[in-house]
């Protein structure tokens, strides 16, 4: 062979070869680009999917009735032995029978649980009737048994927190715990609130007389077209407690036990 003729094969040789190795490295790197590409974009893919299932979920949920609010109170009220009546008289001042209420403070659902709460109740979603229930009324029994079922302390620990109570040995003297516990006991026991008026403001006092005037703190409804409200308000007076009778400063760390807005 001519070694011209072999020098040039050889060149060919050479860029046959450099092409091919080319070739494979440009199909390595597009291979590559393309499964990076897929594990990045797919995940997002999920779930931006999973976000929209679960607000599809979240308003397709719906409002259940107040008769199946009550059918439920009843049915966990039983388990915990607690009065339906008490619970339900509970709700209507706390939420109004409004499953989507929050409060200014961030008490949320029908027994305005506030989140930390809710947390230690293992309550997933405050605004689920029956979760929010469930939490609300074993919270419920707890007091009860803590204060050996005196309903108005009962009722001033969830409003105020335990740790009030036993500070002050009594009900708190906050004025919009005072009156809460007037209106849950007018709803649930008449005698019942007009004995806890004279425990709280003397012999003389009526119930009626003693909650104050309504259209203050009275919880304000809202439509509920949508799962997420904004914050009710003003349903609790953030009048400050008087300075003489205070407890420990450390008391009064537990004025947030499930919504209240207590000094």
């Amino acid at each position: 062979m001519h070694p011209h003729n072999a020098q040039h094969q050889g060149t060919l040789s050479d860029d046959r070869r450099r092409a091919i190795g080319l070739a494979v490295m440009l199909f390595t790197l597009s291979a590559g680009y393309a499964v990076a590409h897929r594990e990045v974009v797919m995940p997002v893919v999920a779930f931006v999917g999973f976000t929209e299932e679960a607000a599809a979920d979240e308003e397709e949920r719906p409002m259940p009735t107040t008769a199946e609010i009550m059918a439920h109170i009843e049915e966990v009220s039983a388990r915990y032995r607690v009065s339906p009546r008490l619970v339900a008289a509970i709700v209507a001042v706390e939420s109004e029978f409004n499953p989507n209420a929050v409060s200014r403070k961030g008490a949320q659902g029908l027994m305005q649980l506030m989140p930390a709460t809710a947390a230690e109740l293992d309550v997933q979603d405050s605004f689920d009737m029956r979760e929010n229930l469930e939490g609300g009324v074993r919270h419920l029994r707890v007091l009860m048994d803590r204060f050996r079922n005196d309903l108005p302390l009962v009722l001033a620990a969830y409003n105020a927190g335990d740790r009030a109570v036993i500070a002050y040995r009594d009900i708190p003297p906050y004025p919009q715990t005072r009156r809460y516990v007037l209106r849950v006991l007018r709803r649930y026991d008449p005698a019942a609130a007009r004995a806890a008026a004279n425990r709280i403001y003397g012999s003389g006092a009526t119930a009626t007389a003693s909650v104050a005037p309504e259209s203050r703190t009275r919880l304000v409804s809202h439509e509920s077209s949508g799962r997420r409200p904004g914050a009710l308000g003003p349903w609790r007076d953030e009048t400050t407690a008087p300075t003489s009778g205070r407890p420990p400063a450390a008391a009064t760390d537990s004025a947030n036990a499930h919504g209240a807005d207590s000094p």
